[in-house]
């Protein structure tokens, strides 16, 4: 497993561009008699924000086609339950120019099935990283899954032995619960061996 970006089990290959915005508010509830200068507020429909990407699949025809079907098939369907959407890029912003840059770190230690970073401003129990999330070892293209109770402020657990130093770059995913509203592909020629892409959904509770 060589790629980190997914809807569900569908693969992203390599995402590109990410940008978000909240859309849900609060909408303000009455109470009837007496207390009726007084409110309380709802998340409606408990929608977080719309989250728009774009990336590319490179690969064989087959694969990518498949993909895409597969996502179309969320898109036009009734998407009673929602879809995991992980990748690097959730649920992490760069607070200087506010833009979603991912978890992508260098570790300051490793264990047997472990990697720690004590970087400042780096939490993973913060950044909605959890069990079934994937770490990469950017230099080796190496990949591990983190496992059950795995996930401590700084230091995960893998299923994995993926590194064997420090000042390593890595990535690590984190997931959200989406609905996928549209995809737009776009095939490069000649060869249809990469194709581009464009998605927006809505993040849900």
């Amino acid at each position: 497993m060589s790629d980190i970006n997914f809807i569900g089990n569908i693969s992203l290959g390599k995402v590109q561009v990410w940008e978000d915005k909240k859309a849900a508010s609060m909408t303000p509830i009455s109470f009837p008699g007496k207390d009726a200068g007084l409110t309380e507020a709802i998340d409606t429909l408990g929608v977080i924000a719309y989250i728009n990407f774009s990336g590319r699949w490179t690969g064989s025809f087959k694969d990518i086609q498949s993909y895409i079907m597969q996502i179309k098939s969320i898109a036009d369907g009734q998407q009673t339950s929602a879809q995991a959407l992980r990748s690097p890029f959730v649920n992490s912003t760069d607070e200087d120019s506010n833009v979603k840059v991912g978890l992508i770190s260098t570790n300051t230690g490793f264990g047997t099935n472990t990697v720690s970073d004590t970087t400042s401003g780096v939490n993973f129990t913060t950044r909605g990283i959890v069990a079934g999330d994937i770490v990469k070892n950017l230099i080796s293209g190496e990949t591990a899954t983190i496992v059950s109770g795995g996930v401590a402020a700084t230091t995960l657990t893998l299923d994995d032995n993926i590194f064997s130093a420090s000042g390593i770059t890595y990535a690590v995913t984190a997931t959200v619960n989406c609905k996928v509203l549209s995809i737009d592909a776009r095939w490069e020629l000649p060869g249809l061996t990469y194709c581009n892409y464009q998605i927006s959904v809505v993040q849900v509770r």
